[in-house]
């Protein structure tokens, strides 16, 4: 039998950038455009791992048509 010690038990899944911009978009309640999307996130302690995070947060955008609506060139709502 494996002993989980008390940091893997407490150890929690990060949300992804998916998450976070839909957490965003409902807060704002308008469309944002992409450069100020990334800026909350940032704002909020998310840690990228790209060299170019807005590129990693408009291709998520862009994945996922279902939830977001683009309302003007590179800037989006909730559906």
């Amino acid at each position: 039998m494996k002993k989980v010690g008390k940091k893997a038990k407490a150890r929690k899944k990060k949300p992804s950038i998916r998450e976070l911009t839909i957490d965003i978009l409902k807060k704002c309640k308008h469309p944002l455009h992409y450069r100020e999307i990334t800026l909350r996130l940032k704002k909020r302690g998310y840690r990228f791992h790209r060299k170019d995070p807005e590129r990693s947060v408009y291709i998520i955008i862009n994945r996922y048509p279902k939830l977001f609506k683009k309302t003007s060139p590179a800037t989006y709502k909730l559906k």
